[in-house]
C-alpha cells in the first residue's frame, strides 16, 4: 500500500511539474514554436517570434525594446527552466534550443487547435449516401440484400477504423491554438 502511495505521489509531482511549466504563456509559446519546427531555434528567433505573438504584429515590425524584453526573460528564466525539467536542450554557448523526447510528456497538455481536427461528419454522410444507393439497388432487384449489407458493414468498419487511427495520430501530434496559449 505504501508503494502505491509513493508511485501516485511521483506521478502527481510529474503532473504538477507539467502544469508549472505550462503555467506561463512564454513557455507555452516556446514549446509551440519548437514543436512546429524540425530544426533547432536560436534564442533570437524565439524572442522575435514570441514578442510578435504577444504584440500581435509581424516579426519585422517589432521594435528592439519588445524583442529584448522577451529575450531577457527567455535567457534568464524560461529556457533554463525547460532545460532543468528535461523538456528542452538549451545550449547557452551556441544560443540554440531544441525539444527533447521529454517534451512529448508535456506537449499533450497543450490545447489542440480546432482547425487541425478532422471533421468525420462528412465521411459518415458520404457513407450514408452510399448505403441509400445500395438499398435502392436492392429494392430495384439489381443487388442482392446480402451483398448490400456486407458492403455497408465493410464501409462502416473501415471508416470507424480510419477515424480511430487518425484520432490516435492527431492526439500525438496535434497541438496548439495560439489564442489558448496566452
Amino acid at each position: 500500500m505504501q508503494r502505491e502511495t509513493l508511485m501516485a505521489e511521483e506521478t502527481e509531482l510529474a503532473l504538477d511539474d507539467a502544469f508549472n511549466i505550462l503555467s506561463n504563456s512564454r513557455r507555452r509559446y516556446i514549446l509551440y514554436y519548437l514543436y512546429t519546427r524540425s530544426e533547432p531555434a536560436t534564442i533570437d528567433e524565439l524572442a522575435g517570434q514570441i514578442a510578435a505573438w504577444e504584440n500581435e504584429i509581424p516579426v519585422d515590425e517589432l521594435d528592439d525594446t519588445a524583442r529584448r524584453r522577451v529575450y531577457v526573460s527567455l535567457y534568464q528564466t524560461h529556457l533554463p527552466k525547460l532545460d532543468d525539467f528535461g523538456i528542452a536542450d538549451y545550449d547557452r554557448d551556441d544560443g540554440t534550443v531544441t525539444l527533447t523526447e521529454g517534451a512529448e510528456e508535456i506537449v499533450r497538455y497543450l490545447p489542440v487547435e480546432e482547425g487541425e481536427q478532422r471533421d468525420f461528419v462528412w465521411y459518415y454522410v458520404g457513407l450514408s449516401v452510399v448505403a441509400v444507393v445500395l438499398l435502392a439497388a436492392v429494392a430495384a432487384n439489381v443487388l442482392m440484400p446480402a451483398i448490400a449489407a456486407v458492403l455497408i458493414a465493410v464501409g462502416l468498419v473501415a471508416l470507424v477504423g480510419y477515424q480511430f487511427l487518425v484520432g490516435r495520430s492527431d492526439g500525438e501530434r496535434d497541438l496548439l491554438d495560439l489564442e489558448n496559449l496566452e
